[in-house]
């Protein structure tokens, strides 16, 4: 038996104004009149029934992912009273999920793949490796640049075909030892997709994250009662912020990578946009009503009203609603500095 979980607590900053607390870019319909969170659950529904689809997320957006899921059970839409990081998202889900021999795949919900049988088979190898033995995996994205706003996983020693122990995990690098990094061929980037069994995983955080492990032996008790809803409350208002990738694939030892053989992109920022929209033959990536002259390798997105480009280049301009953006495409990792500058100047109304 396999069970989807999807993180979708995200807010998408990097591509804020466009991404915003009660519309993140999860919800965004990018494509076909449908949202990255609705391309995540469709990708996987060959496999995956929708009874078996949990998705995590905050109150602020419960609503809106309960109209675009209407097909997955409201009972499998669990909310985080804060946001606490994936360990804990993940951790949360097992419990929910209650069956210690199924496997979990746990996917972002912002993410586009493509080749999509290609992704059906690794998934299916993957599930087949999980249920070996308490095996911790994977997807490795071959990297195609020296990124350093991704993390790395080095592959070690062939375990089966396709698919490799893993020899350590990376932080996210300075730019001399991510161009080290491509240069190898050893190093994959993070695709921030598992697969593994609840009993795998919650064996795991026991392990490495106790305090974690105890809120939610707390929280599977109560699964069901009328405490349930105080007792998550409870329990997540005194967990630290962990990642699982630091607090437990960085230090568990069955941990394994399969090199992904499908296109993958974490649309983080507006720079990414070129990659899963069409570019002219200027170099500008267009959305919404964009007129460009004499305007080379611009991003530019309205949702309502004209953007004109006039003799610029190698700008991102963004109009959403009550808010323009306009950066250098270099820049274009900073936009959550810029969130981060309106939060402290006490302008939440355009977040």
């Amino acid at each position: 038996m396999i069970h989807a979980v999807i993180m979708a607590g995200g807010k998408g900053t990097r591509l804020w104004p466009q991404s915003r607390e009660n519309m993140p870019k999860q919800l965004w319909e990018f494509f076909h009149q449908k949202s990255l969170l609705q391309d995540t659950v469709e990708r996987i529904a060959p496999l995956i029934p929708p009874e078996r689809v949990f998705v995590v997320t905050g109150e602020n957006i419960y609503q809106q992912i309960c109209d675009q899921l209407s097909h997955v059970p409201t009972s499998n839409i669990l909310l985080e009273p804060v946001g606490r990081n994936t360990a804990p998202c993940v951790g949360l889900a097992a419990v929910y999920i209650n069956d210690p021999d199924a496997c979990m795949l746990v996917l972002p919900s912002d993410h586009v793949i493509g080749e999509r049988p290609e992704f059906m088979r690794l998934l299916k190898l993957a599930v087949e490796v999980a249920s070996e033995g308490e095996h911790l995996v994977t997807f490795g994205i071959h990297p195609t640049a020296p990124e350093t706003g991704f993390g790395y996983i080095q592959r070690g020693a062939l375990y089966r075909d396709e698919v490799y122990a893993v020899r350590r995990f990376a932080e996210k690098p300075d730019s001399d030892t991510a161009n080290m990094f491509l240069q190898s061929g050893e190093y994959y980037w993070n695709s921030g997709m598992f697969i593994w069994k609840v009993s795998t995983l919650l064996k795991a955080i026991e392990r490495f994250l106790p305090e974690l492990y105890q809120g939610l032996m707390r929280i599977k008790s109560v699964i069901g009662t009328l405490d349930e809803q105080r007792v998550v409350a409870e329990v997540f208002s005194g967990l630290p912020s962990v990642s699982i990738d630091y607090g437990i694939m960085e230090k568990a030892e069955s941990t394994f990578v399969i090199p992904a053989a499908f296109s993958w992109n974490d649309v983080g920022s507006w720079a990414a946009l070129p990659e899963v929209w069409d570019t002219n033959h200027d170099g500008n990536t267009l959305k919404g009503n964009v007129v460009a002259l004499e305007s080379h390798n611009n991003i530019a997105y309205t949702d309502d009203g004209l953007i004109s480009l006039v003799g610029v280049q190698d700008l991102v301009v963004v109009k959403v609603q009550d808010s323009v953006l306009v950066c250098r495409r270099d820049y274009a990792q900073k936009v959550k500095e810029m969130v981060d500058e309106l939060q402290r100047r006490g302008m939440t109304q355009y977040l």
